[in-house]
């Protein structure tokens, strides 16, 4: 997931994996398990933004959240902005257990994300006209 999204966005810019890894610093051998999902993606957030810069994506677009969240999610972790909101940390071992027992299919959980985005957003707006 991590590795074939930088994979397609090193492609684009045409740049082949001895190149994007001179530029990053980082042994060709090594990031190509990345790549292949062999290996776990960087967790360092600085490295991450390198990457980022590497590849074309400009920091708080959707390409750049995307690239955040399989990063996070290939090394197994929980996006930091998602636990950061409590509310929302609360309600994810619930997400997990019901698509654990389950299995949705993938036109599902594309529903269930639209849901959750269209109650994000009422729920922002509510929140932004209180105050």
């Amino acid at each position: 997931m991590f590795g074939d999204f930088v994979r397609e966005h090193r492609q684009k810019r045409r740049l082949t994996l001895r190149q994007f890894c001179a530029e990053l610093e980082f042994d060709p051998s090594q990031w190509s398990k990345i790549e292949r999902g062999v290996l776990a993606p960087p967790k360092n957030e600085h490295m991450l933004k390198r990457i980022a810069q590497l590849l074309g994506v400009r920091p708080g677009s959707q390409p750049y959240m995307e690239m955040m969240d399989l990063a996070a999610l290939g090394g197994g972790r929980v996006p930091a902005d998602l636990l950061s909101d409590a509310e929302l940390a609360q309600c994810l071992p619930m997400v997990f257990r019901t698509v654990r027992n389950s299995k949705p299919t993938a036109k599902e959980l594309h529903a269930l994300a639209e849901l959750i985005r269209e109650n994000v957003r009422r729920h922002t707006m509510r929140r932004g006209s209180k105050t």
